[in-house]
């Protein structure tokens, strides 16, 4: 298989932006996806307990957490394709918005599955276009990931993977509740993994958007769960520039957003969570791609100067010793999936900026407009 359609397939995994195909059962079935694995009961309050080491290797199982709550109240999944003898997991973290108040959770939803159940079908959608991106080919030799373990989490709760709160946005309909359980769910995902893997080299979590968030947010309980293992993360279009004071104390109070034990800065400041992970898990490494005018990022966070925001972002980061960056003077939101044709203005190829990140090698440099 060619070098770009296989690596840059690995790499370009499920941005939100990315259209769910048509995809039927039939297909999905010639890609040895198990569409008939039921060992988990979704939506059932009495789900047993939980082994991911039950799971077959080498295709995908649909995985209800017990525990874990989309935003109204249903059942939340992970998506597993194990891998015999893997000393390497990689984690990608969906993206799809988010929302923190009636207007944009109840009246015009912008974040991923707020409202709705995340089914089986949903899930085989959002499968069927990773698997066109053939990251999990295993017979693929190009493929980094070829001898990996694959965990792919959805999102569902609109607070950015990190939320540990219930709201009720509209009062007319109080049994009408949202669940922002992202941070909740990531400890059961986490408690699952580490259960059934608990000796790994090699961690590596990709998130998009909003799962870019989710990505670093957690950052230090990813390092938590396996404190021998090289930790490295990677976050497409999810800078974290310094938001509007009230936006920002809005968002964490609606989400409970989740704070690391000895982040005080963490309470007033957005940016002050990078600073506070690349100083307290120095050995971790960070990739950030980012555009100075996401246009989805200007909406979300009401931001006008976008440009200025990330320029500052910038200028912080060169301060970070294990951190990269790859910026494009662009509105694109989530970039990775042009990884093999866009270049940064020094001439890098995003795409073997992306091999250079998995490698630590020098051609992860930081880039900017």
């Amino acid at each position: 298989m060619k070098r770009i359609s296989v690596v840059a397939g690995v790499l370009m995994i499920m941005g939100c932006p990315l259209p769910a195909p048509a995809v039927d059962a039939g297909r999905l079935r010639d890609t040895n996806v198990d569409l008939t694995n039921d060992a988990y009961s979704p939506f059932d309050a009495r789900l047993p307990a939980l082994s991911l080491t039950d799971l077959p290797n080498d295709t995908w199982s649909y995985v209800p957490v017990p525990g874990a709550v989309c935003g109204n109240g249903s059942q939340a999944v992970i998506g597993v394709n194990p891998h015999a003898g893997a000393s390497e997991l990689l984690i990608i973290m969906q993206g799809g918005g988010a929302c923190w108040n009636k207007a944009n959770c109840i009246d015009d939803p912008e974040a991923a599955h707020i409202n709705e159940d995340y089914t089986r079908a949903i899930f085989n959608l959002e499968l069927g276009t990773i698997r066109m991106l053939s990251w999990d080919d295993r017979s693929a030799a190009l493929n980094p990931f070829r001898t990996s373990t694959i965990v792919y989490v959805p999102y569902c709760t609109g607070d950015l993977h990190a939320g540990d709160a219930e709201q009720v946005y509209d009062p007319a309909m109080p049994a009408q509740i949202t669940h922002h359980r992202g941070g909740h769910n990531i400890e059961l995902f986490l408690d699952a993994m580490s259960s059934a893997w608990p000796g790994l080299a090699q961690i590596r979590v990709v998130g998009f958007s909003a799962g870019g968030y989710g990505t670093q947010l957690n950052w230090g309980r990813f390092a938590d769960t396996w404190p021998s293992a090289q930790l490295s993360l990677l976050a497409d279009c999810a800078p974290f520039v310094e938001l509007d004071p009230t936006l920002y104390q809005e968002m964490r109070t609606r989400w409970n957003l989740y704070t690391p034990a000895g982040c005080t800065a963490c309470a007033t400041s957005f940016t002050a969570y990078d600073d506070f992970f690349n100083t307290a898990y120095p050995t971790s490494r960070f990739g950030l791609l980012a555009t100075t005018r996401d246009r989805v990022l200007t909406h979300f966070f009401s931001e006008s100067d976008m440009p200025g925001r990330v320029r500052t972002l910038l200028t912080d980061l060169n301060d970070n010793t294990t951190t990269r960056y790859f910026v494009l003077d662009t509105d694109v939101h989530v970039i990775m999936t042009a990884a093999a044709v866009v270049r940064s203005a020094d001439g890098t190829l995003l795409l073997d900026w992306l091999l250079g990140w998995l490698n630590n090698t020098p051609v992860w440099h930081n880039t900017r407009p």
